[in-house]
């Protein structure tokens, strides 16, 4: 979620507006009249700390990973230490560039900003020093064994989430939370980390350890990726796993189901908030699940589906290739001009489907597919109306629907008016599969995974 910043003055100390480097194999720690700072390295992983000589009773960390997006969080206060700090997962290797905001009583002061350089990392404004390619930090998600992946009970499967943004975020800064339909009794229910479906109620809103946000609580039914390798998910309907990097999501529950995140309603609590999900169904036929890219892009995911038998080992979504500001920036330059605000509208956290932006009922491009087809703009980019067939609806949505085959692939996308925003997401997708409309499966190219034994699925979060 976003940090809101207290309105802050300048740094007192001139003396120190010098960035300092730190090398791995030298913990320098810079000195100011208010506080000292440094980087600690344990393994693969650092700790970037502060320690007050002042009037501090909280202290905000901003920091980049190989200069990817700037985190700005609020760091933790080790008692036993006497100091502030943030660690910082699999980034011992990496170039972090950060600086701090504090208070001395009341009034809030930013430093300057320092450099860490991991172990081989070199500073690139030094022609004496060789460059040398940056290594990523994020585990892949091909590099876990199917044989290492836990045999499922009960007519489940196996699932991980796991930590792909490369430091960007620790484990414990990574959520995820599943909600579906128990088969067994109907009942709208959440999973806990025993592999139990919990039934979800108005009353988990206000539940010991609940969340709140604006004065309004919600149910905590998150886990974090430091809390377990691998849990059993059981047979569940209409299941969705949320994922959520450095806040968990604000979700209302109720008896008879939840309130997801709406990103048309201006005051929803989600809007700043960094997050994605996953769909899926378990019964007994199998697994059948997608990622989707309907709503909403987030971060890039990867998910992977393997089976008992072993002949069935398949991912779908992003390439891990792809970064997060590396897609904001090739969508900008890969979508014509109708589609580029998508980009930008709830940017920083999203980018936002055409029905979000101005394609909807009043918005700009509100006829956009006019001339093309008598189905209004709306119903064909929901998939209502005039183009609720599925059929219909995908050959609108891919400009070929007044060809005499909505099936040839090779054609789809290769003219206005067509859904560019569904198109980029097939273009930067792992077999050019995507969900990015509501009947993208039509004509199979979903970024959906199903098979009858499933032993293991694993979600990799990317930034």
């Amino acid at each position: 979620m976003t940090k809101k910043w207290l309105q802050r003055s300048t740094v007192l100390f001139i003396a120190f507006l010098l960035s300092f480097t730190m090398n791995a194999s030298s913990m320098n720690v810079s000195a100011a009249e208010d506080f000292t700072q440094g980087v600690d390295v344990s393994g693969n992983n650092v700790t970037l700390w502060f320690k007050s000589k002042v009037d501090t009773t909280w202290v905000d960390v901003h920091y980049t990973v190989n200069s990817g997006v700037q985190q700005n969080l609020r760091m933790t206060y080790n008692a036993g230490a006497g100091r502030y700090e943030q660690f910082i997962d699999s980034a011992a290797g990496a170039v972090i560039e950060y600086f701090f905001t504090y208070n001395n009583g009341t009034p809030a002061y930013d430093t300057t900003t320092f450099t860490y350089r991991g172990t081989g990392q070199t500073d690139p404004t030094d022609p004496t020093e060789p460059t040398k390619p940056t290594e990523p930090t994020g585990g892949s998600i091909y590099s876990i064994p199917a044989s290492s992946i836990p045999n499922p009970t009960g007519g489940g499967v196996s699932l991980k989430v796991m930590n792909g943004t490369g430091g960007a975020y620790a484990d414990n800064q990574i959520y995820w939370g599943v909600i579906g339909k128990n088969p067994a009794n109907g009942q709208w229910s959440y999973l806990n980390l025993s592999g139990q479906l919990v039934p979800i109620s108005t009353a988990l809103n206000d539940a010991p350890g609940h969340l709140t946000k604006n004065g309004a609580n919600y149910a905590n039914i998150y886990h974090k990726v430091s809390d377990t390798s691998w849990v059993n998910l059981p047979k569940i309907t209409s299941g969705r796993l949320f994922l959520s990097v450095g806040s968990p999501l604000y979700i209302k529950t109720f008896d008879d189901g939840f309130a997801g995140p709406d990103l048309n309603n201006p005051t929803d609590p989600n809007l700043d908030v960094y997050f994605d999900f996953a769909e899926f169904t378990v019964d007994d036929a199998g697994y059948h699940g997608n990622t989707t890219r309907v709503d909403q892009f987030g971060f890039p995911i990867q998910h992977r589906l393997v089976n008992k038998a072993g002949n069935y080992d398949r991912t779908v979504g992003e390439f891990e290739s792809e970064t997060r500001s590396g897609l904001f920036a090739k969508y900008q330059k890969e979508v014509p001009t109708e589609f580029k605000s998508l980009g930008t509208l709830q940017a920083p956290y999203r980018i936002v489907s055409p029905m979000i932006g101005p394609f909807k009922s009043g918005g700009a491009y509100e006829n956009y597919f006019a001339g093309y087809s008598s189905i209004s703009t709306r119903d064909i980019l929901l998939g209502i109306g005039g183009a609720s067939d599925p059929q219909v609806c995908a050959a609108l949505n891919r400009h070929v629907f007044t060809s005499s085959n909505w099936n040839d692939v090779s054609q789809y996308y290769k003219a206005a008016p067509a859904n560019y925003y569904a198109k980029f997401w097939h273009d930067h997708s792992i077999d050019g599969l995507a969900y990015g409309f509501a009947y993208d499966d039509v004509n199979g190219q979903a970024a959906y995974l199903e098979v009858g034994d499933p032993k293991g699925v694993i979600v990799r979060v990317g930034w």
